[in-house]
This record gives structure tokens, sequence and C-alpha cells, in this order.
């Protein structure tokens, strides 16, 4: 294995490379040869401008550190360069316009990195004397705006975003995406909504990270992506720095999954994903508070389970007209090497929840969703193949935590350190046994039906 470093620099527009025996450095430019932010950046600042938005000089720093933590996750292959087939040693070198406040913040980033994607990693920071955060002449008026939520395209998002519209928030929605499926997929749900409220007039403000081929040399490619949550966020804060009326950023996501507990002994450490769970959130709001910017991170169901999300939702009618147009499924790509469309698989720890949650809401049989295994009792009957082991992995939770119903308050700390009173913790406790018994009903009233 070797180390990596990735220099970020404003002084170049070229990538550079050292190495030596354990250690490849890179130097990469995020400037362009006209001085545009580079990877997907500068179009970002020219929509926020023309919206009015500024940013500050850290909030486009935030960003600028989470692309170059994303380059690194997506470009580093953990099968080649990692100690244990999973974590990487990697440094970020980036020059930031108020140096003392991020260096304060080093030990907080990285023990929020190295929880989230399972890999070691060291911050360096550098003075940057260049502004970036320059006001375009003339700035657009700046629109009006009361809040601010991560917009995904997912199910949890569309429900958040609904619940927003119904009141009569004025919403900047900021997404990201790695690929034109789910892009469409945001880009459809947006059409719903301005057709629906029109009077809102919803900004939607989309990030697409590019990276040239080889950007990092003998790296490889890596598919896991843990830290696009970092820069989902970090784009959020970015964005919310330059709306002085709005000081919330909000990523709304269900209880069982931000908690992400491992369904079985095989679903543990870096193997369960941590893109929302209650401590990296809590890391986020120890750094936005160390670095004085007046914002914060929210998950506003934090205790609600996917069901009582859909089932509570101010328009369910409206919800449950165009949820097809979202996406929950890991990988609705993965069905391409049987020559079928992206789609939701069916089988898949968040599809399966999504599934539980529709039955919840609607009732079994009601989802319009399309799933490529529809079939509870096919995908039961596969319980050894991929399309079957995560249901198998839901009915061994669910029988330990049926069996023992208090178990489930113990169950919650092993994807993570979570801090709280009592009553925090019994409500987190009391929402994953929910969420489970969610998937159980779900599971045995579909196997019902499908008998008849």
């Amino acid at each position: 294995m070797k180390r990596y470093k990735l220099v970020g620099s404003y002084s170049t527009v070229e990538p550079s490379y050292t190495e030596n025996e354990h250690l490849y450095t890179t130097v990469v430019p995020m400037i362009t040869r006209e001085s545009m932010l580079k990877y997907g950046l500068g179009n970002v600042m020219s929509k926020l401008h023309a919206n009015g938005i500024v940013p500050s000089e850290d909030g486009i720093d935030f960003l600028c550190l989470a692309t170059l933590v994303y380059l690194a996750d997506t470009r580093i292959s953990r099968e080649i360069h990692s100690q244990d087939s999973w974590t990487r040693e990697i440094t970020i070198s980036l020059p930031v316009y108020n140096v003392d406040k991020w260096n304060s913040s080093i030990p907080t980033i990285k023990r929020m990195l190295n929880f989230l994607t399972g890999d070691l990693w060291e911050m360096e920071f550098s003075h940057r004397s260049t502004e970036l955060a320059e006001l375009p002449n003339p700035l657009s008026p700046p629109i009006e705006l009361d809040a601010v939520t991560l917009f995904s395209g997912g199910m949890d998002s569309l429900i958040a975003a609904i619940n927003l519209l119904e009141v009569g928030s004025r919403i900047a929605f900021i997404s990201h995406a790695a690929d034109s499926y789910t892009k469409n997929s945001q880009r459809k749900l947006l059409t719903h909504f301005n057709n629906k409220y029109p009077q809102n007039k919803p900004a939607y403000f989309d990030l697409w990270t590019a990276f040239e081929d080889e950007l990092i040399e003998s790296g490889g490619g890596e598919n896991s992506t843990r830290s696009r949550s970092f820069l989902f966020i970090a784009y959020g804060v970015c964005v919310l720095s330059g709306i002085p009326s709005v000081n919330t950023l909000y990523v709304p996501e269900n209880a069982l999954i931000a908690l992400n507990v491992p369904l079985d002994s095989l679903r543990i450490g870096s193997h369960s994903t941590r893109t929302t769970h209650p401590f990296y959130l809590g890391c986020w709001n120890s750094l936005l508070s160390e670095m004085e910017m007046g914002k914060s991170v929210i998950n506003p169901y934090w205790d609600k389970t996917k069901g009582e999300m859909a089932d509570e939702c101010c328009n369910k009618v409206l919800l449950h007209s165009i949820i097809s147009d979202s996406i929950s499924c890991s990988s609705p790509q993965k069905l391409r090497y049987k020559g079928i469309h992206p789609q939701h698989c069916g089988y898949c720890v968040p599809c399966i929840i999504r599934r539980a949650a529709m039955a919840r809401a609607y009732g079994v049989g009601n989802d319009p969703t399309e799933y490529y295994y529809d079939r509870i009792s096919t995908i039961r009957a596969n319980h050894a193949s991929t399309e079957g082991v995560q249901l198998r992995s839901f009915e061994i939770a669910i029988d330990r935590v049926s069996a023992t119903p208090a178990l489930a308050k113990m169950l919650i700390h092993k994807s993570g350190p979570i801090e709280g009173d009592f009553e925090h913790l019994e409500r987190l406790g009391n929402a994953y046994l929910r969420g489970l018994l969610e998937v159980d009903s779900f599971v045995r009233l579909s196997l019902e039906n499908e008998k008849h």
C-alpha cells in the first residue's frame, strides 16, 4: 500500500505528481486558465450569483475541501492502496482564507471523515490571500428564501420538500448527482413542484462534479463513495453561507436509514454506511460552531420511520402520484448487466424500507413504483443469493428485537457513538424498533397476499 496526498492549488492549472517510497503526492489545480473554479464549482458559483447569492470565503473553502475529499475517495482504490482491503491513508492540503479557524478545526474534520469513510485522514491548511467570493457586477437581486434543504431525489427528501411547500416555504433545493439517472429524477420532481406550487417558486442549485481521467496518477478507481455525504452537505453549507435569512440546512432522513444499525454480524464497521448518522451530523454542527458560521445542520425526521414520514406527509395524494419519479434504490444502475433499464431492484435494503413505508402509508399492493423483483416470496426464496440476502438479514434483525424489544435501545449504538439524554436515546431506540417492525409487517402481509 501507499499513502496519498492531494494538494489543492489556486496558482497552477495543470496537475503535477511526485512519488517516493511511501507517498504519492498530486498537486490538484482548483482553477481553470480563465481563473474559474474547476470540477463544476465555477458553474455553481454562476448559478448562485444569478440568484443574488454570494457565498462567504469560508463557505467556498468548505466546498473546495469537500471536492478534494470526494476526488480522493473516488479515485484511490481501496483494493490497491488500503491496509486491509478498506482503510486508506490520505492527506488533504488546501489554502484557505481563515487559516487559524481551519487549523483549530482539524481534529473535528479528521474525526468526522474517519467515521464517515473508514479511512485515516490528515488535514493541512495554509493561508489563501486571494479572495474567491468576488461580487459579480452587477449582482442580481437576491431571491427570497425561507428554507434550504438537501434534495437527493429520494423518497425522504421528496416528503420533506412537500411538507415545506405545503406550508408556503420558499425553498432552495441543494442537489448533487453523479449520474444522469439521478439528475433526471430530481428534475422530474422539480417539474411536479413547479406545477403544483407555482407561487412558491422553489430554487434548484445542483452540483455536477466531474474529474478528468487519471487525475490522481496510479490511484485506480473506487466505487464506495462514502464521502459523497461530505460533499453534499458542504455544498449546502456553502449556499447557506450566502443566505443571511436562513441559518439551518435540512438533511431529511428516516431513523432506520440514518442509524443504519448492522442487520447482522457481517454488516459491521465500514461496511455499514454512516452518511446521515447522528454522530456524523453532530460533528458537522461542532465544525460549523468552531468555524463561527452561525449555521446548523438538522435532520427533522431523526425519530421517524420512513412509513411514518409517508403516512404523515402533508399531501399524501401528491406523494402517491409522483413517488415513482423518486429514487431510493442503492444502485438502480446494477440491473444493466441483465439488459434492464435502470430502476428499483426491489431487494436491496433501501428498496425494502421504501416498500414497507409505502405499505404503511397506502396499504400493501398500492405502491406504483416499478420494482424489478416485485414478489417478496421470490426474494425470500433466494435467501442465499444477492437478491435475497438483504431480506434475510432483515429477518434476522427482526427476530432478534421481537424476542427482546429492549435490545433495540442498545443496538442503536452499534453503528457509532450517540450522544443525548435518556429521553433522546429512548426515542431513537423506539424509532429503530418501529422501523424494523414496519418491514416485518410489510413482509408478512406481502407473503399472505402472494398466496392468493
